[in-house]
């Protein structure tokens, strides 16, 4: 008499080792059965009734079933023990990076010694000057230089702000939170009344990806957009200087007439 075979729900108590003993049996009685087909195909030419074989599949399958879901609860636990190493790790990393910005701030505000800073300290002397004014210069330029980058990530965070037409309405609320878009970076300079912008602000008003690219590839995209901007702007010079000289004209014609 066959007995059935074991379902999954009896051999998911059992231990590891039980069922990898159980798949190494289940392995040898079914390579016992097939060498048994061999023999009887030789001698008889057909291999009979199998039913103790199929329950052996059937058996098999389930203790896969079950090798198959012990791997899968494993590897979830350790990707739960993973993700809470990294959790605690950046909290740590946070919180030194938090301790450190602390002290920094505390501590008095010290500028890199570069060689612009030695040739604006050669050129004091030069002039007969032997005091610290060329280190105040050069602290609040980089002053100057870090508000100006903080404003700049403030601006144009394409993260964590939505790009929207510049015809879009936004109420004043979420005019900080978006960042409107613009045809000509010259006409929109102009209307806004920023008549002086640095480089980097040129470039992040135009190029979403510009933290992808490296100093070659900058230069060369600042090349293309600047030739754009001037001929803009050599364009709006034109329109300005031909309204002023047909404004020129009108006035001659008004004074001939009196």
């Amino acid at each position: 008499m066959i007995r059935r075979p074991p379902r999954s729900t009896q051999s998911r108590s059992s231990a590891a080792s039980d069922v990898y003993k159980r798949q190494y049996v289940l392995l040898k009685e079914r390579n016992a059965i097939r060498s048994d087909n061999t023999l009887k195909r030789k001698m008889f030419g057909k291999r009979g009734p199998q039913p103790k074989l199929s329950k052996i599949k059937v058996t098999m399958a389930r203790l896969l079933t079950i090798v198959g879901e012990r791997s899968r609860i494993r590897e979830e636990y350790r990707k739960t023990l993973e993700d809470q190493y990294v959790e605690q790790k950046r909290r740590e990393y946070e919180s030194q990076l938090e301790l450190d910005k602390q002290k920094k701030e505390q501590e008095p505000y010290i500028p890199k010694i570069s060689m612009n800073l030695l040739r604006a300290k050669w050129k004091a002397l030069r002039s007969g000057v032997d005091n610290l004014q060329y280190l105040k210069d050069a602290i609040h330029k980089d002053l100057e230089k870090q508000a100006l980058l903080k404003d700049l990530n403030d601006r144009y965070d394409y993260q964590n702000k939505k790009v929207v037409s510049k015809d879009t309405e936004v109420s004043p609320e979420e005019e900080a939170k978006v960042i409107r878009e613009f045809d000509s970076g010259i006409l929109e300079q102009l209307k806004s009344g920023r008549y002086k912008i640095s480089q980097e602000e040129v470039l992040r008003s135009h190029v979403k990806n510009w933290r992808q690219l490296n100093l070659k590839q900058r230069r060369i995209l600042l090349g293309f957009i600047n030739a754009r901007r001037s001929k803009d702007a050599k364009s709006e010079f034109l329109k300005e200087l031909n309204l002023l000289g047909q404004k020129i004209a009108y006035d001659n014609m008004n004074l001939s007439k009196q």
